[in-house]
């Protein structure tokens, strides 16, 4: 799944390619039962003449700013956008298609079709409830502290409730609990403020590595490559028989809140 340095990645290179500033002038989608909403489009009719004002991102969730409303996507599993030109063949799981006024048009590319799309009014339709972002200023350390300490579950299961802190999920809380030295399945209520303060500062470490890797790897057309998440920039290897980059312990796997982690039994207390 895409989590923010992916989202994030997405978001720069959207304002790389001069979206920003750009009218809208159709769109259309390919999604399961859309053809029953009211526009046979989900809504997304009414983009047409609106003009892209901004992008930004809270955790996942990448937000475009129009000049009347808010676009709101979302990757889900598999989602990635790329800007294309005129003669470009669509992308093979092209699911909804924004076109520009300069005769490019955005694609949004998702196999399994789980990405979500929706046209807001405000931004604050989605966000209500959702933590702060784990990159942003809001967050932090008395604040991650805070938000971690009272809560009694494992603590992989907090850094991924998108109510705590937004943007983490399943890979990055693997990689920031082993870059902490912390199991995953400790009791958050019961670690130290001083082992929180270096959890919160492996997340940033992390997202941030993780970041700089999708940017300086595009794909042969310049955009980032943001599905699959089982290459150098992560230091866990999710496979049978992996070991830890560290003491080459074997690394053990755990459900937690249904998810598969991967953790060093030796140096991971």
């Amino acid at each position: 799944m895409p989590e923010l340095p992916e989202v994030e990645s997405l978001r720069l290179y959207l304002i790389s390619q001069g979206v920003v500033g750009r009218t809208i002038t159709d769109a259309a989608a390919d999604w399961p039962g859309i053809e029953s909403t009211e526009d046979g489009m989900g809504g997304l009719s009414q983009l047409r003449g609106r003009v892209i004002a901004g992008i930004g991102r809270v955790g996942k969730n990448l937000l475009v700013t129009l000049d009347r409303g808010v676009l709101w996507l979302h990757m889900g599993m598999t989602g990635r956008l790329a800007v294309m030109r005129p003669d470009d063949e669509p992308l093979r799981y092209a699911r909804t298609t924004f076109y520009l006024d300069d005769e490019r048009r955005i694609e949004l590319d998702d196999p399994r079709r789980w990405a979500g799309v929706r046209l807001l009014e405000s931004k604050s339709e989605v966000l209500a409830g959702i933590g702060p972002d784990a990159l942003g200023a809001s967050l932090t350390e008395e604040e991650f502290i805070r938000r971690v300490k009272t809560r009694r579950s494992p603590v992989k299961s907090v850094l991924m409730d998108q109510s705590v802190l937004a943007g983490v999920g399943n890979i990055y809380a693997d990689e920031a609990l082993h870059r902490a030295g912390i199991r995953p399945s400790r009791r958050a209520d019961r670690i130290s403020d001083s082992r929180l303060a270096d959890l919160r500062r492996a997340v940033r470490t992390c997202l941030l590595q993780a970041l700089r890797y999708i940017v300086d790897h595009p794909d042969e057309r310049g955009r980032p490559f943001v599905v699959d998440a089982y290459d150098d920039r992560m230091r866990l290897e999710r496979k049978k028989n992996a070991v830890c980059p560290d003491c080459s312990a074997p690394l053990r796997t755990q459900k937690i809140g249904g998810r598969a982690s991967y953790f060093c039994p030796r140096c991971q207390t």
